[in-house]
């Protein structure tokens, strides 16, 4: 499976499209993928997989145990149920759905952060204050892995 890494400024057009890293679109080429897929992710940014990432992705959530059958439909919904195709246009560029935008705050300034699995899309604003706030837990745990 391909791993998606790196930090990435880009800048969302006026139709909603950004342009997808070099890197990852030669991921979806060697995987002979046709698109991209994009979900609602945690804390606001989308999650952006690979095909061959997606279907990992569902895999666990079929293995995954939950609490209730009500826990597993929310999560069923809210994840998979707002999921698009996000296919290249010819610029390299995928289109974001206003739904999606407007779940994670996009205004122009994006970042595209690699996390090996998938790739997070975030508001750049909202990706700064999330990691000015989250550095001593970093801290802590990278001392735990010993890096």
């Amino acid at each position: 499976m391909q791993s998606l890494t790196g930090l990435f400024e880009h800048t969302l057009d006026d139709k909603n499209r950004v342009c997808v890293p070099s890197r990852y679109r030669d991921q979806l080429t060697a995987e002979n993928g046709r698109h991209f897929m994009l979900a609602m992710g945690l804390e606001r940014c989308l999650y952006l997989f690979l095909p061959s990432q997606w279907d990992h992705y569902q895999q666990k959530f079929e293995a995954a145990a939950f609490k209730n059958a009500n826990a597993r439909r929310v999560t069923r919904r809210r994840l998979f149920g707002r999921a698009v195709e996000a296919p290249l246009d010819g610029e390299g560029r995928i289109l974001i759905p206003q739904y999606l935008k407007d779940f994670a705050g996009f205004q122009k300034d994006l970042m595209i952060v690699g996390t090996g699995a998938r790739a997070e899309v975030w508001n750049r604003t909202a990706l700064s204050k999330l990691e000015k706030s989250t550095e001593k837990d970093f801290e802590k745990i990278s001392s735990t892995l010993d890096l």
